[in-house]
């Protein structure tokens, strides 16, 4: 009769060590593709729906460190906890975001034309600055924190 869990008649001094499967780390990189992105996301994003005064250079500032830096921290902690899938799901938020950047910036300046009083003080190229420097601040806090090993040519 053969003993479990190796379907043999062998016997074993000590039990053998379980190996994650295939499915299981698959599983476990797309969850940290998706809330890294979607979580990097939202993270960046709400202090411009939450008010301001986002048409001025200051309150611009403010709102992208309120939402910059915790987005960082939290992407950052998915890239140590789930490697490569972590990075790219920050990267992917922080693309996300960038056109959202432009897009909600690009707005102001478009309801500038019909009220002047509320036009912009930072030049019309400022949501391109800002969304390209996020995109590469993203993509050098997932290279730089991303474990060893987890790198394509690094398997060393």
């Amino acid at each position: 009769m053969p003993f479990e869990p190796l379907q043999t008649d062998e016997k074993l001094d000590s039990p053998v060590p379980r190996k994650p499967d295939m499915d299981a780390q698959l599983l476990a990189g797309c969850t940290g593709f998706v809330l890294a992105s979607i979580g990097s996301y939202g993270l960046s994003i709400w202090p411009f729906f939450t008010g301001g005064d986002v048409y001025r250079a200051q309150g611009l500032l403010t709102a992208c460190l309120m939402g910059f830096a915790p987005a960082t921290l939290y992407g950052a902690l998915l890239v140590r906890r789930f490697g490569l899938a972590g990075a790219c799901g920050f990267f992917a938020g922080a693309m996300a975001t960038a056109l959202f950047l432009i897009f909600r910036l690009q707005q102001l300046f478009m309801a500038a034309q019909m009220k002047p009083e509320f036009a912009p003080d930072y030049p019309s190229i400022m949501p391109y600055i800002l969304a390209g420097a996020w995109v590469v601040w993203a993509a050098l806090v997932g290279l730089l924190l991303m474990p060893k090993g987890e790198l394509p040519g690094k398997n060393e």
